[in-house]
């Protein structure tokens, strides 16, 4: 039988086929185009629509917060004490007087200060007068704030302070005589609080002034910076007036272009000042595609942007272009099968009746066979979920025992300091008794004064045992295990502590040099003071036996880590040991003293830190332990 070739129309070189190649490369080009071109629209508007939102609630905190002392000094301008004090500068005790009632007003009204000017712009009374900075004396008339108050109207104006340097917020009114303006009254504000909490939100959120420099920020390093390249005449204007100091505002980016985005602006900010979250992305982008929409604060003169990061629209556009022409490619891939299998299903009808049944035989047992291989890797996955959850289940139990040996470790630990934490408890408590029984006879004589002086050293006393007990039961209690910033310094002092009778007992010297009190390592305090517990008693008990029985604490740190080195003058470890030593149950004690788990169960509270401990010995003589911890930075600023 003659069978119909399939090199017809689609043959080599003839037109046709070249005509529908071309049209449906246009085609795919055209709607890859089309899709990218709608997903990066509907990515920005999405972005844009939650931006705006959230730009509508950074805005109400911020008017709110101004809108709280809005105002005050339109309320203090009518105080007759300041007219009074304005109309005779001189007299000291009205200034006096003043600078107490201003002094009171600040403190009630949480403000920044709260200050008054003459008509010449001198500060006059201040409530800031007693302190290390005061505005008395200053000469602020070239503030715009006192410009608009002696015009008669009332004042608004953000700067940085000339006598203080602290950003704030400056309201002031007229202080009328009559009809006559004789003063200023000015109220500043600080907005640290709406920076913290901004700061602790996803969007990076500016506020600048009419110049486009940024004077309130969520992220810290883009204070006093620009939007936008300053001209040289702003830039002189500003350093004349002496707005922000001496600070030369640098700019986010040198370039504006507006995007496919409607009313917002894509600005492409430098990669120096990207935020830290963007730090791991500069090394694909020179430039960082930033979302701006802003919003005018006439009143105040200010205008607040939002920045919203756009870097993976780019990403998520090729990763749409891609889907669409995967799934074009597989459609034309799939017609192209289906066009093959009607040809080829026509073909094999033209085949003879037989050969047609034995190929549905065939395929018959074809169908058979993947029906049971695939009930085959069935049944094997099932089993493979089977193993999963018991492999979880014993992983569980396996944390669960570690946990359980971490506390046994410590109530052992706890019970070999028992006995000479009873000694120290004995001391004061028959202290105590004897006390009670001279006050017993200082009362059947009346001698009160002889009573308090008793029950004052019972007190004291008693809080002896209180501070010993404490360090017991806080060393007792089950770690909630969560790592958390912890001071290297107190954990040292509190398991120094817990170890004080063991050391008194050997007459050992202890050598403890502690770092700055502001040293954080990544750990939990209980958990952390056991590891130094086990590792120091350990070094007790190497020089207990030597003549000369000395450990040495140094703390060296790091960018990055904080090492605890615990350094004793006793035999060292053994080459033959050095490789067991952190091993469960291997101890060298021979008294029967050591469970063996002590320097184990350390090692892995330390890893759960993110650390480790190195053994070593000294050249001089000497066991050398070295705690390695991750060092937490904690940074705060300070306000003004």
């Amino acid at each position: 039988m003659k069978t119909t070739s399939s090199r017809g129309l689609f043959s080599r070189g003839t037109p046709g086929r070249c005509v529908l190649i071309g049209a449906g490369a246009v085609a795919f080009a055209c709607i890859l185009w089309q899709t990218a071109h709608w997903t990066r629209i509907f990515e920005l508007r999405r972005i844009r629509a939650a931006a705006r939102d959230a730009l509508s609630v950074y805005v109400g905190d911020l008017q709110s917060e101004l809108d709280k002392f809005e105002a005050l000094p339109l309320i203090l301008a009518q105080n007759p004490l300041f007219v009074q004090l304005l109309s005779h500068p001189d007299q000291r005790r009205l200034a006096t007087r003043v600078n107490i009632e201003l002094e009171r007003i600040n403190r009630l009204a949480e403000t920044s200060a709260i200050y008054i000017l003459d008509r010449r712009g001198l500060t006059i009374a201040s409530s800031n007068w007693r302190g290390p900075i005061s505005f008395v004396g200053e000469d602020l008339s070239f503030r715009p704030y006192f410009q608009q108050a002696m015009q008669g109207r009332p004042g608004r104006y953000f700067a940085l302070g000339t006598t203080s340097k602290v950003r704030g917020y400056y309201f002031s009114a007229p202080i009328r005589f009559g009809e006559r303006i004789v003063g200023v009254i000015t109220v500043k504000v600080q907005l640290h609080r709406l920076e913290n909490i901004w700061s602790q939100g996803s969007e990076k959120v500016v506020v600048t002034d009419h110049y486009g420099v940024i004077f309130i920020t969520s992220y810290a390093p883009w204070k006093f910076c620009s939007l936008w390249p300053l001209d040289p005449e702003i830039a002189e204007a500003l350093r004349r007036s002496r707005r922000y100091g001496d600070i030369q505002p640098r700019p986010l980016t040198s370039t504006v272009h507006h995007g496919n985005a409607g009313d917002a602006e894509v600005i492409n900010l430098e990669g120096s000042m990207l935020p830290d979250s963007d730090q791991v992305r500069q090394a694909d982008y020179s430039r960082h595609p930033f979302l701006l929409q802003s919003y005018d604060m006439p009143d105040a003169g200010w205008t607040v942007h939002i920045l919203s990061d756009i870097s993976h629209v780019k990403t998520q556009v090729r990763n749409m272009v891609l889907l669409a022409g995967s799934l074009i490619v597989t459609l034309l891939l799939g017609g192209l099968l289906l066009h093959h299998r009607r040809r080829a299903r026509q073909e094999r009808e033209a085949l003879e009746r037989r050969s047609r049944k034995a190929l549905e035989e065939a395929n018959r047992m074809l169908e058979q066979r993947v029906l049971e291989r695939t009930a085959e890797l069935t049944d094997i996955n099932q089993r493979l979920r089977q193993e999963i959850r018991e492999r979880q289940h014993t992983e569980s139990e396996l944390r669960a025992a570690q946990q359980g040996l971490v506390q046994a470790g410590k109530l052992a630990a706890i019970g070999q300091m028992a006995a000479g934490i009873t000694h120290e408890i004995n001391q004061p408590l028959a202290a105590i008794r004897m006390f009670a029984d001279n006050a017993l006879v200082f009362l059947d004589r009346a001698a009160v004064r002889d009573v308090r002086a008793n029950l004052q050293d019972i007190v004291e006393l008693v809080g002896k045992i209180a501070e010993i007990t404490d360090h017991l039961k806080s060393f007792a209690r089950k770690s909630p295990g969560r790592p958390t910033a912890v001071p290297v310094g107190q954990a040292i002092e509190n398991a120094l502590v817990l170890l004080d009778n063991q050391i008194r007992k050997i007459d050992a010297r202890i050598d403890c040099r502690l770092p700055p009190a502001d040293t954080m390592v990544l750990g939990d305090p209980i958990r952390l003071e056991q590891v130094l517990v086990n590792v120091i008693r350990n070094s007790l008990d190497a020089v207990a036996s030597r003549s000369r029985r000395e450990v040495r604490i140094r703390v060296h740190v790091g960018p990055e880590q904080v090492t605890v080195v615990v350094h004793d003058s006793g035999p060292g470890i053994a080459k033959k040991h050095m490789h067991r030593l952190f091993d469960a149950f291997f101890t060298r004690r021979k008294d029967g003293k050591g469970l063996g788990l002590g320097l184990s169960l350390s090692l892995a509270i330390v890893k759960d830190f993110g650390g480790t401990i190195i053994p070593s010995n000294d050249a001089g003589g000497g066991a050398v332990m070295s705690i390695v911890l991750r060092r937490v930075q904690v940074n705060q600023e300070k306000a003004q």
